[in-house]
């Protein structure tokens, strides 16, 4: 009903009560009957037109009260921090994110979402490291004894996220991830792949295809060197693979299986001309059983066993081909107080792991005709003072077996960190690192060198 017929609806009625009105008041007096029929006509029809406007305000007003009664109930929107988001443990089919538009964009029913981070690194050794702006061990005291500075921006990262039409109660996915460690050049870097695979998921089974970190790892340490104790005690790798991963509430916790055959990823130690691992002719075979459970309100333990088996095959002459066995077993642990603190860390042991960045990079042992064996672990305290704040102190250490090795090869690798993480901005973060690495030799003294490292992280 709009504004203009209320008023013309009362003025009329106004006009028709004042003529009744003047009416009984002279008596009707020079007013004809016609006209007294006319004005009484007039007089019930604007009456029936006011009847008919307060049933329309009587529904309206029913109208606004279930509006107001919705509105009341709905829950107020929150902004949970990053923190949070990263420890949440989501056992259902995901929401499709938000992201920023300026970063995403759609093709047909499939959306794309690029991600990723320019990085520059500044690193003074007080000793020659391999390799200088990706540290894994230090080299022996002669003739490497002098300090080294090292000036890189090869750990940029850049990355897309591909998410796909739901079909049939699964959702497929798609994801390629790149850096510029494909050489040891600072200066002139090549393109590496670091990810690339396909997924598809209904929440709780996931089928992944492609190259994906090993099922073996957990957790990693954070560190500002892109090494992520690589030598120095933490097993990981990226590889080839297809993974099958299972998620869902199994008694009070959470339950993650990860399983995966994945390629035998190794050098050519034997100079036949093919990688020894894919030599053998099987590939590696890798489980993970992870759990989590509430101990309090944000504090989570997470406890996890994984292990791998594989082959390496090498040609001998007179003798023909010799296989090898590689495998690992690893324990893993986390204690998380969300938004606080966090306590995490593995221990292992196996043999043959240099292609999990274990045994100190040692795999094969020719002149002894045997697979190096090794143990070893890390621990690390993460701290988040405030929201911008990260502070970190961690440990690590890798030790092969001394009866497996000859001279000169490396008997064991440790190293001692502590790093901040402070972000300016939203987008713009400061990181600065202090390391001390051990080196021990086979026959020969320990090397060690002090490491500081500073970087400018944009994120994107």
């Amino acid at each position: 009903m709009g504004n203009w017929r209320i008023f013309t609806t009362v003025m009329l009625g106004l006009i028709s009560l004042g003529a009744a009105g003047r009416l009984s008041a002279d008596g009707g007096e020079g007013v004809s009957a016609k006209e007294m029929a006319e004005l009484r006509a007039m007089l019930e029809a604007q009456q029936q037109i006011i009847g008919e406007l307060k049933n329309e305000v009587t529904t309206l007003r029913g109208e606004l009260k279930t509006v107001r009664e919705g509105y009341v109930a709905m829950d107020a929107p929150t902004n949970p921090s990053a923190e949070a988001i990263a420890n949440e443990q989501l056992l259902v089919p995901k929401a499709e994110p938000v992201v920023d538009p300026a970063l995403s964009f759609k093709h047909k029913d499939w959306r794309f979402e690029v991600y990723g981070f320019v990085k520059a690194d500044i690193a003074y050794d007080t000793h020659r490291v391999f390799n200088g702006d990706f540290v894994r061990y230090v080299y022996p005291e002669e003739p490497n004894s002098d300090s080294q500075l090292s000036l890189t921006a090869r750990e940029t990262r850049l990355g897309l996220k591909i998410h796909g039409p739901e079909w049939d109660g699964w959702t497929p996915g798609a994801r390629v991830e790149t850096d510029f460690y494909g050489n040891y050049s600072s200066s002139t870097p090549v393109l590496r792949m670091r990810l690339a695979y396909a997924e598809m998921t209904d929440g709780t089974w996931t089928v992944r295809a492609g190259q994906d970190w090993d099922a073996i790892t957990v957790a990693l340490p954070r560190t500002v060197n892109c090494g992520s104790f690589a030598y120095q005690g933490a097993l990981w790798s990226r590889r080839p693979l297809l993974k099958g991963i299972y998620e869902g509430e199994v008694g009070p916790g959470n339950l993650k299986v990860t399983g995966a055959i994945a390629a035998a990823v190794s050098g050519d130690i034997d100079g036949g001309g093919t990688p020894d691992g894919k030599d053998s002719g099987i590939p590696n075979t890798e489980l993970a059983i992870a759990y989590d459970i509430d101990l309090a309100k944000d504090l989570t333990l997470t406890t996890a066993v994984s292990g791998m088996y594989g082959q390496e095959a090498f040609d001998k002459a007179g003798v023909g081909e010799v296989d090898y066995d590689a495998y690992v077993g690893m324990f893993t642990g986390i204690l998380d107080w969300k938004g606080h603190a966090k306590l995490l860390g593995a221990i292992w042991s196996g043999t043959d792991l240099g292609s999990f960045n274990g045994g100190v990079g040692q795999t094969v042992n020719l002149a002894k005709g045997t697979t190096v064996d090794a143990w070893g672990g890390w621990v690390q305290l993460q701290t988040f003072p405030w929201e911008d704040l990260n502070w970190n102190i961690g440990f690590g250490y890798d030790d092969p077996n001394d009866a497996d090795l000859s001279a000169g090869m490396r008997r064991f690798n440790s190293t001692a960190t502590t790093s901040v993480y402070y972000k300016l901005t939203p987008y713009l973060t400061i990181a600065g690192e202090y390391s001390y690495l051990m080196t021990g030799y086979q026959g020969s003294s320990t090397a060690d060198s002090q490491r500081i490292q500073g970087s400018v992280i944009v994120e994107f």
